[in-house]
């Protein structure tokens, strides 16, 4: 959601840094009411005195076209969140909000921590649903776990942020073989971008499989979005991860102020985190730089373009010559970055086989 809003000033004629500063200073109300503009877009109609309040909001002249999901995959989400970023923000606010500790906050510092504060953690937040936080369900980082066990059948891999073990609520329905049947698919969109080119030898791409485990991946994933479920956490989760992610994007007022630098989000984070005391992810510099190609190659899992005879969108760069007007935009590019920093982040080589999927028959999701 935060960095769709910030491509929707660009066009609009703001320059990249312009837009990101806007954005980062902004009144957490009117990034609140832009979230309730996201949703309304998606197909999730609000009632008319919402209407009526979201037209007042700085960014309600950036609001996307109606429905459009303008918003991250669940994935990106779950890629930003194992780099530790928002426990490591956690501290930062706190260190600013109790102390002098990391210094004294700046004018768009401070405007930053207030929206972080909002965002992230629910102080004062003026639309609350928004972080899917209540008296029965809380904090907002445990709904985020709940959701990535239920879709993607993970955990994050480590505990709070006083690195105690996480109690967040288990659900017993989860999709625990999303992780098999996508490292099969990452293997088998290899084999095919590596024999692109190829004319002469033995070409080991299978078009024929790579649809079938797609359309399987395809399954699982909207097995858990029936009637819109998990539709709100989605999107709750992508602005708090998508804030997170913007505010290491560059050496941003908050980042000058707690003294320290760097010359990307992995190396900015992982400086600010030994500077609170709480290590970034060791493979952080992946997890960044996948989020992105790992919400769009989701998504086009989910929007039914890869069928019989299309597999060539997962790693074709433009369509085949003989396609037709308005055969969709292949994602080659993308799922080459995806494979290697996957790859990078999990320590597994996706160039070699492992032990095949069965793709024979449908695969629901297991009860837990």
């Amino acid at each position: 959601m935060i960095q769709q809003l910030i491509q929707r000033m660009v066009d609009a004629g703001y320059t990249q840094n312009a837009a990101a500063l806007e954005v980062l200073t902004a009144d957490p109300l009117d990034l609140a009411l832009h979230m309730e503009q996201v949703w309304n877009a998606g197909g999730h109609p609000v009632g008319p005195a919402r209407q009526a309040l979201l037209a007042t909001g700085k960014f309600a002249a950036y609001a996307p076209p109606a429905g459009s999901r303008a918003w991250d995959h669940l994935g990106y989400s779950y890629a930003l969140e194992n780099t530790r970023a928002v426990q490591i923000l956690r501290r930062v606010v706190r260190a600013f909000r109790a102390g002098e500790t990391l210094g004294i906050p700046l004018a768009d510092t401070q405007r930053w921590l207030d929206a972080t504060e909002c965002l992230l953690f629910g102080a004062a937040n003026p639309l609350s649903p928004w972080l899917s936080t209540s008296e029965v369900r809380r904090p907002a980082e445990d709904v985020r776990r709940n959701a990535y066990d239920r879709v993607f059948g993970v955990q994050l891999a480590f505990g709070t942020d006083d690195n105690q073990p996480s109690t967040y609520d288990r659900p017993n329905v989860s999709n625990a073989q999303f992780v098999h049947l996508f490292e099969e698919l990452l293997f088998e969109v290899w084999q095919a971008i590596s024999n692109v080119k190829n004319s002469s030898g033995v070409n080991s791409s299978d078009d024929d499989r790579i649809y079938r485990i797609a359309q399987e991946l395809q399954f699982t994933l909207q097995s858990r979005r029936q009637q819109q479920l998990l539709d709100r956490e989605e999107l709750a989760a992508a602005t708090a991860l998508g804030w997170t992610e913007l505010s290491f994007n560059a050496n941003t007022p908050f980042i000058r102020d707690c003294g320290v630098t760097g010359t990307d989000e992995a190396s900015r984070c992982k400086s600010l985190g030994l500077k609170v005391g709480l290590p970034a992810h060791g493979k952080s510099e992946a997890m960044f730089a996948m989020a992105p190609d790992l919400s769009l190659f989701l998504r086009t899992l989910e929007s039914d373009v890869v069928k019989k005879g299309t597999a060539w969108v997962l790693y074709l760069d433009q369509p085949p010559p003989a396609s037709p007007p308005g055969a969709p935009t292949p994602i080659g590019e993308e799922s080459r970055r995806l494979i290697t920093e996957w790859a990078a982040a999990t320590g597994k080589d996706l160039k070699v086989r492992a032990k095949p999927v069965d793709t024979a028959r449908p695969r629901l999701v297991s009860v837990q």
